[in-house]
């Protein structure tokens, strides 16, 4: 059997382009002698759709975009499509379902089986599954599998058990399949990929079956899909491997030599940048849009956001913004000049001292009714929102999204201004802690084998310049030790990170920050994902809580 896996790139709620798109795939399928195609889990409707599941009309549209579907591949290829149907377990809610459509026809395979609800933000809005269908086709028995994933065997759908003893893995395998069709649609995380293709490859052996897991590739919001669909021999050997970071369609010959085995990145900074450049590219134009701003500092977060900008939209469509104020170095607008230069990107300078001024005299009146406090920031904090202000008014004019520059460390212990250096429809960064992000710069040059960033960048203090003389270090610990820390406090129960050694004191005063930033983390752009606890999911700290120990 030639099974052809479509790694599609779908735009959530567009069922009618998302069709079109799918339609395309199956063609070129088709032409290399496909006997069946395969999609990821929703891809008719596009992955997580949220409360689009509540609109009226929706499961309609979908159910009419399957029939446009069927009524244009009556002589084509069978098609396994992930789409939403009406659920026949719980009134009132829907199916995440595959769908076969085949001779201008569609019918319900297999629905997704959820273990619990809160392991999955959809789940509410589907019914938890039973069982998982079965296909016969040209001989064969495939086992059609949509389920909630996991990096590992324990713990994952693979494995689990019910309380019950209703295990829907191996009720599957007892009931007789040649293969395993697995419609996934799984997010980029750091280090996932290699843990997944073990455990896949685990299971096809285990149970003596060929097993293909096709998966979304694309931008869609935070989360970043990945691709590399794969196929396995019964074995567990790998037969073939999708693109990673694009479209693909990854024709399997069981009968042949399988198909192509495309490589992984070479490095996890390598994969980082594809998740960054994709994940900017497909938020900027899913939203209708082509050009973005950077506010650009001198700095390593605005420079690297800048690189990533320009390789996702093209150097024509990106502007870099200089706002120096009375407190910036000269080094930070040469070195920022020479960045844009090194790009090819179009720089705007717009000094704020005047502006600082006119605000300055605008609020002493106010400012005058209340007394000053030492650590007072109020002026500070100025600078920065002056800078969200002209940054998102520029944004306006050119419609152009502006894109967020801040970090995960500073993120986590409220190192920024809101509605100053917070502002932006998109965090570019804002999983990367300042030691990735200096890592993912030193990988870019040597990427592109030239100082794209300058090595002045890479030498000076960070600062925010908001005053003289200012250091990130006068106010957190050295980076390469506030970092540790941070991963050890975030991922505290996960196996993700182990704790770390750390003076008690400084452990408690980073905690103590890191609960207390959750007002400004919740008013913070939306930020690409791409470690296993990014802030916004997963993680959940009170906004006014007080964590006080006796």
């Amino acid at each position: 059997m030639k099974i052809a896996l479509l790694q599609c790139n779908t735009v959530t709620g567009d069922v009618a382009g998302n069709a079109e798109r799918i339609l395309a795939a199956v063609r070129e399928a088709a032409a290399q002698g496909a006997d069946l195609c395969v999609t990821p889990e929703l891809a008719l409707c596009g992955v997580a759709p949220g409360s689009y599941l509540r609109a009226e009309d929706f499961a309609e549209g979908c159910k009419a975009g399957l029939q446009m579907l069927a009524d244009a591949l009556q002589d084509g290829p069978p098609l396994l499509v992930g789409a939403p149907v009406a659920s026949v377990y719980a009134s009132g809610l829907l199916s995440n379902a595959a769908i076969l459509v085949q001779k201008g026809r569609w019918s319900v395979v297999s629905r997704k089986v959820y273990q619990t609800y809160g392991q999955d933000s959809e789940a509410r809005f589907f019914d938890r599954g039973v069982s998982c269908g079965i296909l016969a086709l040209d001989g064969w028995r495939l086992g059609v599998v949509l389920c909630q994933e996991s990096a590992t065997e324990d713990g994952a759908f693979w494995k689990t058990q019910y309380a019950s003893g209703h295990n829907p893995l191996m009720e599957l395998v007892q009931r007789g399949v040649d293969a395993i069709v697995h419609m996934a649609a799984v997010p980029f995380s750091k280090g996932v990929q290699r843990l997944s293709e073990q455990m896949l490859s685990h299971v096809a052996a285990r149970h003596h079956v060929h097993l293909f897991s096709v998966n979304m590739v694309g931008g869609n919001d935070s989360r970043v899909y990945n691709g590399q669909s794969l196929a396995f021999d019964p074995t567990g050997q790998i037969l073939a491997r999708g693109k990673a970071f694009a479209e693909d369609v990854l024709l399997v010959d069981t009968a042949g030599s399988g198909g192509i085995v495309h490589p992984r990145p070479a490095c996890l900074p390598e994969a980082i940048w594809d998740a960054l450049t994709l994940g900017v590219r497909d938020f900027v134009r899913k939203c209708g849009l082509e050009k973005a701003i950077v506010a650009l500092s001198g700095g390593m977060d605005s420079a690297l956001v800048l690189c990533v900008a320009a390789e996702a939209l093209g150097a024509d469509n990106v502007t870099a913004v200089l706002m120096p104020s009375p407190y910036s170095s000269e080094g930070s607008v040469t070195d920022s000049l020479e960045l844009a230069k090194n790009l090819g990107v179009r720089t705007l300078t717009l000094p704020i001292e005047p502006v600082m001024e006119s605000f300055s005299a605008a609020l002493a009146p106010g400012l005058d009714l209340f007394e000053t406090f030492p650590g007072d920031t109020t002026f500070e904090n100025l600078q920065a929102r002056i800078r969200g202000i002209m940054v998102s008014s520029l944004a306006n004019r050119a419609r152009a999204l502006v894109l967020n520059t801040g970090n995960k460390s500073e993120c986590a212990v409220g190192y920024s201004t809101l509605y100053g250096d917070t502002v932006g429809a998109l965090g570019v960064i804002a999983d990367l802690t300042k030691t990735e992000v200096y890592t993912l710069a030193g990988w870019y040059n040597h990427h592109r084998q030239a100082t794209i960033i300058p090595q002045a960048i890479f030498d000076k203090a960070p600062s925010a310049e908001l005053r003289p003389g200012q250091k990130d270090s006068d106010s957190l610990p050295p980076y390469d030790v506030l970092d540790p820390v941070l991963e050890s406090l975030i991922f505290a129960g996960q196996t993700a990170a182990q704790p770390q050694e750390a003076d008690e004191g400084l452990r408690k005063e980073v905690r103590r920050k890191l609960f207390a930033a959750e007002f400004k983390r919740r008013q913070e752009p939306l930020g690409l994902h791409i470690s296993r606890m990014p802030f916004g999911t997963g993680w959940q700290v009170p906004v006014a809580g007080r964590y006080r120990m006796p």
